[in-house]
């Protein structure tokens, strides 16, 4: 009989610690599809603003390369990159500065090659992982030289493609500083303003003769003797009289 009791206990005891192992990878795959679920609820979400706050630009964010052209400017974003977007304000604030420069960069290219007859077949913009750049145009072909100096003009437009982004971003930057000691001035002038009210208001109390004492003694002789003292402290207006008696 003790033998069967333990029997069964043992078959109890594998049958539950089973079962809660079970139970317990079930919870912790449910949660790890929560927790993807709402990830990429969180990317996709950001994306969507993204593509509002910039209208003009479209982004490529399932691999490969898309290149831009005059008119339509395609920016080949990496998703992991879109992801750190997604989950870190500074550096989503970082590309989104980047970014802004894309529309007028592509024009400023375009117009290069208008101005020195070269027709561009495509111009690519991709963003990698980490938010790093790399742009390149390619399918160059000019009216009198043909194929056979495409990679001249391509490194000349590169050129000055990165030229203007990087005036672009010293621009930015001293607008910054020029921002910040802006707002410093004015809290500066902000903080004159306030003690010059304050002193006004103190020296045309002292002129009034206005005078505060503040005392929680019962005592009237004690009270009248901090009046006295609260009186010699401050000199009294000319014509002013005061008279106390304890």
């Amino acid at each position: 009989m003790a033998m069967e009791i333990i029997s069964n206990y043992s078959n109890y005891a594998a049958n539950y610690a089973d079962t809660t192992k079970k139970s317990n990878s079930k919870t912790a795959a449910e949660v790890k599809t929560s927790t993807s679920t709402n990830s990429n609820g969180k990317i996709q979400e950001y994306y969507e603003k993204l593509c509002k706050k910039f209208p003009q630009i479209n982004f490529n964010t399932n691999g490969g390369v898309i290149p831009s052209n005059s008119s339509k400017v395609t920016v080949n974003l990496s998703y992991d990159c879109l992801k750190k977007m997604a989950n870190d304000p500074e550096f989503a604030k970082e590309m989104e500065w980047n970014l802004s420069g894309e529309v007028e960069a592509n024009s400023m290219v375009y117009g290069l090659a208008q101005r020195d007859g070269v027709v561009l077949g495509g111009r690519t913009v991709t963003y990698d992982a980490n938010g790093n750049r790399q742009s390149s145009c390619g399918g160059m072909r000019t009216a009198n030289e043909g194929n056979s100096n495409t990679n001249k003009t391509q490194k000349k437009y590169k050129a000055e493609e990165e030229r203007w982004l990087k005036a672009r971003k010293k621009r930015e930057k001293k607008e910054k500083i020029a921002k910040k000691q802006a707002e410093k001035k004015e809290e500066e002038k902000r903080l004159a303003e306030r003690r010059a009210e304050k002193k006004a208001s103190e020296e045309a109390r002292t002129e009034t003769g206005d005078y505060t004492v503040s005392d929680t003694d019962m005592d009237i002789k004690a009270v009248t003797q901090k009046v006295k003292a609260a009186f010699l402290s401050t000199s009294a207006p000319t014509g002013a009289s005061f008279d106390i008696k304890a």
